[in-house]
């Protein structure tokens, strides 16, 4: 009896006890929802640096919480986010273990705000933020920490995006330097880690909307995003345009992508990207949009501590035309830039059908056969300039043009009209042939001129195919020294295409343009190159409103081309680099200033070793000319250049 009694007593204490624990449990609930809560939120602070702050937070019903006005403050400026309310559903029961295991949530009006003026900001840190562990202070002392920032973005990304979440009223505005952008989402529904929704983007006084969809899978570090256009107008990626003058635009987009933490000491991102119906303009690509019907790269990144790097694994499309492409920086122990195209054999085609539209306007419709291979190597240490490495070579097997488009280069072989440019504007034409009474045939331009024009810009002009790789290679040199483009690196055959077939504008599509049309003269014998000489001397700028070796000749000696003297064709040819510099050549005693003196010396040095004068001109040479044309009343003969001579 006393054993049953016993018994007894055991069960009840074994039923009541849980009870009990679940009856305090829920009577304090809200005490360790709010111990559970401060302690999650003093975690996160820890690692973001954001100060968390909640208005109150509670129970309603059983398993649902509610959090009132969630205020994100950052270390300094303004607030960062504020959200009016959240409700989610948690277990009770995790919650007496001291877990918190979330279920679905709602967060209603949440509204971030980035602010920046200048060096201020309220977000920046968030990039900055990380380990204080020596290794990540000493990279940062050398520079970025390029795998920390990665791995720091796709941590945010992965981490702390939820699996099912609904968010109504979102709105984030961002007032960078005095430009606003705003975007708002008035319902977005997070469903399984998959998402869709209506996205409003205000930027300034336009307005555009966007359909954003995907799916996020933190446990294999994997993502898809689609961005389409909801209205008329394309989706206009802002901020690029008022920050860089560049505009990108497209119909869709559709990024997938696969994040990697290697063992190896850097992160990986792997996966593929296409584009409909992209724009692209910016001042110095081109002058016009640059459109691409497609494109696509199936890329491969990867991250180190001191580098990053597009692997050789990466593949990028254009219209049908794909190429291999591998890239890398390196900025510890000696920054390094290099950059590799290797593409030994492609369908020439297929290649001139992928030309965006926009991009190369004089081939437009060229149609051609063959075959063609294009290799690109550049490595350089931007604090040693002369260690570049340079090559570039575009060759071709059975290749041969079957119709012109735009452009039918052979048009100079004849006389025709030519358009001078100044600033990308038209500003003169005349004719390029006898019917121009100031046109000379090759062979009534004296040898003293032709050679000391070749000498001092393209001296193996006979003998090249229109290019000369290490004058580029020293060009390349000479502009990241100066800082800026002081150096074109341009042989004869590529100035003759950029005066008499493109616009003046000094765009990276232009010159592109310039050499791929100077490729196709050259290789394909579509002018010689004696024609090419003579239309090269009558057409090029050699004074204000000045063009043409005869009207140089009226203009500076009064005196027709034939009868130009050693020294007077040596000064001709100083004036065609900079043709509205001569106004500086003298100084105040009426003589050539000494760097056109040790020019003097340069070229009749070189023409003296090459035989296009005798050890007797040589000798007489004297650096000195006298200006007896229109040329004699703009000279300012100061002892110091201007600083606006430097823009001639």
């Amino acid at each position: 009896m006393f054993q049953n009694r016993r018994s007894r007593r055991i069960a009840l204490v074994a039923v009541l006890l849980p009870a009990f624990i679940l009856l305090a449990g829920f009577a304090f609930r809200n005490v360790l929802l709010n111990r559970m809560l401060r302690d999650r939120l003093e975690s996160l602070e820890a690692r973001t640096g954001i100060e968390i702050r909640y208005q109150k937070a509670g129970f309603t019903g059983i398993s649902t919480v509610k959090i009132h006005q969630l205020c994100l403050l950052p270390p300094e400026g303004d607030t960062l986010m504020t959200i009016q309310r959240i409700r989610v559903s948690i277990s009770p029961l995790a919650l007496l273990t001291f877990r918190l295991k979330l279920g679905f949530a709602e967060i209603n009006k949440p509204k971030l705000t980035l602010w920046r003026e200048g060096n201020e900001s309220n977000y920046l840190f968030l990039l900055n933020h990380g380990s204080d562990s020596v290794s990540t202070t000493t990279h940062e002392a050398q520079g970025r920490n390029y795998k920390a920032l990665t791995d720091r973005i796709f941590s945010l990304i992965f981490n702390y995006i939820p699996a099912n979440i609904r968010i109504t009223g979102l709105q984030a505005i961002a007032l960078i330097n005095r430009h606003h952008l705003s975007f708002r989402m008035d319902d977005l529904l997070i469903d399984d880690r998959a998402f869709s929704t209506r996205v409003y983007v205000v930027e300034d006084t336009t307005t555009n909307q966007w359909y954003l969809g995907g799916l996020i899978q933190p446990s294999t570090g994997t993502a898809g995003i689609s961005l389409t256009t909801a209205g008329l107008a394309p989706v206009k990626i802002p901020y690029l345009q008022h920050r860089w003058g560049l505009l990108l635009a497209f119909d869709s987009l559709k990024l997938d992508l696969k994040y990697q933490k290697e063992s190896y000491g850097y992160s990986r991102l792997t996966g593929s990207v296409q584009t409909s119906n992209q724009r692209i303009n910016h001042a110095r690509i081109s002058p016009y949009d640059v459109v691409l019907s497609s494109g696509s790269a199936a890329f491969s990144i990867k991250t180190g501590d001191t580098w990053a790097e597009i692997d050789s694994a990466t593949r990028i499309s254009f219209n049908g035309q794909a190429f291999r492409l591998f890239a890398r920086y390196n900025q510890s122990p000696e920054k390094r830039i290099q950059l590799r195209i290797n593409e030994p054999d492609f369908d020439a085609a297929t290649f001139f059908n992928a030309l965006p539209e926009g991009l190369f306007t004089n081939l437009a419709g060229i149609r051609v056969k063959g075959r063609l291979g294009f290799s690109l190597h550049f490595d350089l240490n931007p604090d040693l300039p002369d260690s570049l490495e340079f090559t570039a070579a575009l060759k071709q097997k059975g290749f041969s043009i079957l119709s012109f488009g735009a452009t039918d280069f052979r048009r100079i072989n004849g006389d025709f009209p030519y358009t001078a440019y100044e600033k990308g504007l038209p500003v003169r034409t005349f004719m390029a042939g006898p019917e121009n009474p100031d046109f000379r045939h090759l062979n009534q331009i004296p040898d003293y001129l032709k050679y000391a024009i070749m000498t001092s810009e393209d001296g193996a002009f006979f003998h090249h195919n229109g290019f000369i790789p290490e004058a580029i290679r020293e060009s390349i040199i000479t502009n990241i020294k100066e800082k800026r483009f002081a150096r074109g690196g341009s042989t004869i055959s590529m100035q003759l295409v950029k005066n008499v077939f493109l616009n003046r504008n000094k765009t990276i599509t232009r010159k592109l343009e310039e050499m791929l049309i100077t490729w196709l003269i050259e290789s394909q014998r579509l002018v010689s190159k004696e024609r090419m000489f003579e239309v090269y001397l009558n057409v090029i700028e050699t004074g204000p409103m000045v063009y043409g070796v005869n009207e140089a000749a009226r203009f500076y000696f009064a005196k027709d081309v034939s009868k130009l003297t050693l020294a007077e064709s040596i000064y001709l040819a100083s004036i065609v680099p900079r043709p509205k510099a001569f106004r500086y050549s003298f100084d105040q005693n009426g003589d050539l200033r000494e760097h056109l003196k040790a020019y003097y010396e340069l070229v009749s040095s070189k023409m003296l070793r090459k035989e296009w004068i005798t050890q007797a001109d040589f000798d007489r040479l004297l650096p000195a000319v006298e200006l007896k044309g229109p040329a004699r009343e703009l000279v300012v003969m100061t002892d110091t250049i201007p600083a606006e001579a430097e823009e001639f």
